[in-house]
Order: structure tokens, then sequence, then C-alpha cells
């Protein structure tokens, strides 16, 4: 077996035979479970030689290297995060190798730095680095590992789908990785002429050619039964994969080299036996639409996407209050518990260390899932427009026009709801910079269902059902995630909400509007038939009526009190009471309170027309 030596970040150059020169290394811990699955390859080795290789790719201007930032210290994004968990060595004994690759555009002048971050210039780099590391130090049996934040995500990703496009190449076909790489980035370009036509071997064939592969593996150039035991990402940005801002391309800032380093489509390889990504609900940046995974018929992937409070980086982590990127990095880490070990206490750790920054700033430290959401609609991002996300609407996008999407919703997505975002909508939590109350647009297609099939002391059902019935889409319920150990754990730091998520109130359901058993896009659904909830409490018990629809500007979140205020001469505060819907038509109940406390009950009827 060759030495393998512990490395988080291995800088790379590439040489003109395509090999890569190391620059420089350092030592960093990491982890692994004390149960390991069993590999793919049929002659394991003993347990105390085989090895986990991590890739942790993080995202855009972001170095965990590089502890200071703008004369402060960095905040640590997830992926940083996750690889100072994981512990180096097992209970077992078996190695645990983290590969930390900083994100691009995180080094060099600040001209530099904005045309890599906006273009995706080093990507290519990114991905080639981080897949010369499993090269270089994969024997038979190791398990891989992929992690990723953003277009770290995307590197994390595009790392898979290398390997699932040729295997993993061997010391002798590394030396052709640029041109297998070119090769297997342009395979869908009819217009493609390699500049090495003979490399890595004589008339080669496309790399769409299942030819292509199997010359490579038949020449020993690869390795094909490689399988990756697990792939973790943080918000994938971008239709295919890049961020793609009208006016940056209209300018040639994003080229035709960005145009290059985009997914061909978001289906998930069979070889990846387990991929999990949290997703940002409240993102409105219109260039970083979620790439939303979808698994084709007959992949036998163990899928989760998991759609949590909070934009881009309130998921991937590095603003000053990490409450909520704490709750994705516990989910994260218990999806990756089973497969890799970690130090048990971080996660706790994390969130105390949260909570001192709560008493530094003199802030109340807040409940669990109000941890502040930022405004991400600054900066040159922000002049791409705005756009609500819609979890279970998704559509496959055209590789050919990466600006089109295809009439075909993606299927068997597998995407659920946390349960912080029930919670931070039903306990009143606050908004977007703490304005107002929590009432995510991303949700106004969907009602909550709280139900107790068994009883008031059974387990609750929770999904979120579909509001609409004509969409072209393959999602009508998104059933609410599991709490996992590690994020009990967490939500057990606060008692009072920890009862509430735990036991929640049930909606009122009224029959009449049942599902059909309706496919939840793949995830689990639970088996019982559901009624109809218009649900009140799910909106923070305020549902205006038809007209009054800006609430969400009308009240502040006070920091101190832990209380949302309504702010002078807003509009009046509505509760709906009564919300139900007959053949006859509909009617609604409203409480109005207005800006002196005067309170007023209207009733309103809508006759439905009948057609025909």
């Amino acid at each position: 077996m060759s030495e393998v030596v512990r490395v988080t970040r291995t800088r790379t150059e590439e040489q003109t035979d395509g090999s890569l020169r190391p620059r420089s290394s350092h030592s960093r811990r990491s982890s692994r479970s004390p149960r390991p699955p069993p590999s793919t390859s049929s002659a394991r080795p003993p347990r105390g030689l085989i090895k986990r290789l991590i890739v942790a790719c993080d995202g855009t201007w972001l170095n965990s290297d590089n502890g200071m930032q703008n004369g402060s210290l960095a905040i640590p994004s997830n992926v940083t995060r996750i690889s100072r968990a994981i512990k180096s060595e097992t209970r077992d004994g078996i190695q645990q190798i983290v590969y930390y690759q900083e994100g691009v555009g995180s080094e060099g002048l600040p001209i530099n730095r904005f045309v890599a971050g906006t273009t995706g210039q080093g990507l290519g780099s990114n991905v080639r680095e981080g897949y010369s590391f499993l090269s270089n130090n994969y024997d038979p049996g190791d398990e891989i590992f992929l992690i990723g934040f953003s277009r770290g995500a995307f590197t994390a990703r595009s790392i898979a789908g290398l390997i699932s496009e040729v295997g993993l190449l061997t010391k002798r076909g590394l030396q052709s990785l640029v041109e297998v790489f070119h090769d297997v980035q342009h395979q869908h370009d009819p217009d493609y002429r390699p500049k090495n036509p003979d490399i890595p071997f004589p008339n080669k064939p496309s790399a769409r050619n299942p030819a292509y592969r199997d010359q490579l593996y038949r020449r020993g150039l690869t390795d094909l039964n490689v399988s990756i035991k697990a792939i973790g990402v943080f918000d994938t940005v971008g239709s295919l994969g890049i961020p793609r801002v009208g006016w940056l391309t209209k300018v040639g800032l994003q080229t035709a080299e960005s145009d290059r380093m985009q997914f061909y489509d978001t289906k998930i390889s069979n070889r990846i036996e387990n991929a999990f990504q949290a997703l940002a609900l409240d993102e409105k940046r219109s260039a970083f639409a979620p790439a939303v995974w979808e698994k084709p018929p007959g992949n036998r992937t163990n899928l989760r996407q998991v759609w949590f409070p909070g934009v881009h980086s309130n998921i991937g982590g590095g603003y000053d209050d990490q409450q909520l990127a704490n709750l994705t990095l516990a989910w994260m880490m218990a999806q990756l518990t089973p497969f890799l070990e970690f130090h048990r206490h971080f996660i706790i750790q994390q969130e105390e260390e949260n909570i001192d920054y709560y008493k530094h700033e003199r802030k109340r430290v807040r409940p669990w899932g109000f941890g502040k959401i930022y405004d991400s609609k600054t900066g040159l991002y922000n002049l791409g427009g705005g756009k609500t996300r819609t979890p279970g609407q998704y559509f496959l996008t055209d590789p050919d026009d990466v600006t089109k999407s295809l009439d075909r919703p993606l299927m068997n997505t597998h995407e659920y709801m946390h349960p912080s975002v029930r919670t931070r909508i039903r306990l009143k939590g606050p908004g977007v910079e703490d304005d107002g109350r929590y009432d995510p647009e991303a949700m106004d297609d969907w009602k909550l269902v709280v139900e107790y099939p068994d009883g008031p002391q059974g387990r609750p059902n929770i999904y979120w059902k579909a509001r609409f019935k004509s969409r072209n889409v393959s999602t009508r319920v998104l059933p609410e995630s599991p709490l996992w150990d590690l994020e009990r754990e967490l939500l057990a730091m606060d008692p009072e909400t920890e009862e509430y998520v735990l036991h929640p109130p049930p909606t009122r359901n009224r029959g009449g509007d049942d599902d059909g058993g309706s496919r939840v896009s793949g995830a689990s659904l639970p088996t019982r038939s559901r009624g109809r909830d218009d649900d009140g409490p799910r909106m923070s018990g305020a549902l205006p009526p038809p007209g009054i629809d800006d609430h969400r500007r009308s009240e502040e979140f006070d920091d101190r009190t832990q209380e949302v205020r309504e702010i002078r001469g807003s509009r009046p505060h509505s509760t709906v009471l009564l919300d139900e819907t007959d053949e006859n038509g509909r009617r609604r109940v409203i409480e109005e309170v207005d800006a002196d406390g005067k309170k007023r009950i209207v009733e309103e009827k809508y006759t439905v027309r009948k057609r025909g």
C-alpha cells in the first residue's frame, strides 16, 4: 500500500505532461465511524489497512487557512467546521484523511478575487486537484467522501461526476488527467476537437461513447470499481452549477469557460451510495437558483434534500450569527455519522460559541431556529434580479441553453422540510433582517398539516401539502424531516422550544380533500390519508385577507425582548379565525386590530361559480 500523508489541503500545479506537482501541505485531524459499511471491492483489506478519504471544498471567497479577513477573524463555513469535527483516526484504528480546498476567489489581489469569484475561474483546477488527491491516495477497499458549499458543492458534485464517467484514474492514467477532464467536459459538444487526439490513447472516441472508458480500463489507466460512500453539500447554486448574471455575460465576464464548467444534468449517479443536500428556503437572488438532485429510474442512491430557514450563507455558514448554520451542520453531521466518526461534542461547542456571541453583543439568546436571517440581496449578484425559491417545483434545465427550463419537472427529488421551518412560522419568529414575522414566500403554495393518527399521546404525522392542483409538477406533499440524534442534542439546549417542536399542536383538518396517496417526489410519506387543512397558525396566526398582504413589512423583531412589535403607521393586523370552503363558496371570518388596539370582526363570503 502506498504511504498516505494526512493533509487538509494540497495546492498543485499542472506540469507540461499533465501530472500534478504538490506545492504545499499541512495536517488536520479527521474522522470515521465504528462500523464501516461493506465496500464494493471484492477483496477487502484488513480493517486496520483501509482508510477514508474526505475531500472538503469550500465556497466562493472562503478559506479556513486565512484566519483574518478584513482585519477581523474570519467566520468559518460549515465545510471548515465539519472538516475540523472529523477525527483523524477512529476507535477501530481507521484513518480518516481530510483534504480541505479553499473556495474559488479566496486568494490574490482584490481584482483577481473578484474575477475568480464572479466567473468561476479556477473551478476546473479545483476539480482536478480534488480528483488527483483521491487518485494518488486511493487503495481498493478505501471509502470516498465529498463535502462542499456553494460552488465548492459544485466542485464536489463535479468530482463525483468525473468518477461516475471514467472511474478513478490510476497513477499511470493520472498523467493524462487534463486531457481526460477536457474530453469529459466537452462530451456533449458536437464541435469539440481535442488538442491531443492521441492522449490518453490513439483514435479515441467521444467521452460520451462507452468505448472511451472501456479503453481506459483495458489499458490499465482507470479503476471502474470505485464508488462514493457519501456526498454532502450545502446549497449548490446555479441552475446547472454556476450562478448566472445576465449583464456579466454580456460584458464578457461570464465566458464560454463558465458555460463549459456546468452540470449537464442534475441526475444523481448510481456510483454515489448516499447523497445529502441542505437547501436555503429564503434565498431570493436569481443567480443563486438551487441545483436540486433527482433520482433516475432504477437508481439506488439514498438521497435526502432538506429545506431550512435562511439564505445561502445561513445554510453554508459564514455569518456572525451561526445559529441557523448550526442547524444545517448538525443535520449534515447526523447524516454522515453512520459512515464517519466525529468528535462527539463538537456541535454543542459550536452552539455554545454562538451563545457567547449573543452575550458579547449584549443580545438575548435566541430560541432554537430563531437565528438571524440575513438579507443576501446585496452586492454584485443582486444585480441579476430576484426570484423566490419553489420547493418541490423545479424543472429539468436545458443543457444547450442554461437560461431555459425544459417542460419536465424533476422527479424523485426526495425533498423534505426541516422542523425549524414549521417552528419559526408557528411561533412567530423574526423575518429577514429581523423585520416582521417569519412568513416565507417560498411556502405560499403549501399548507402545513399536523395530525395525530394514534391519538394525542402518539407520534404526529407532519407534512406540507400543495395548495395547487393543476400545475405540471411531480411533488404534491413535502414531509417534515425527522430530527436525528445530533439535532436533538442541539434542540435539548432550549427545553421550552423542544417541547413544542416534538409535540406540536394539531392543525385544523377537515375532510374532503384527500391527496389520493400521491408520492412526495420519492420521500417517505405517512401512510394514512389526509384531510384538508387551511391551518391558520401556520402563517404566524396572521393570514391577511385579499388586498392586505403587507404584514411582512409592518412589524420588526426586538432582539432584547425576543418579541415582534408593530411599527407605528402600519396596516391593520389580521388574524384568520375561520376559513372554510364548501360547494356554495368560501366563508372567512377575520379579526382585525388597528393601530390603536381596537378589534373588529369581519366576515367575508365568496360565491363559487359553477362551470357549464
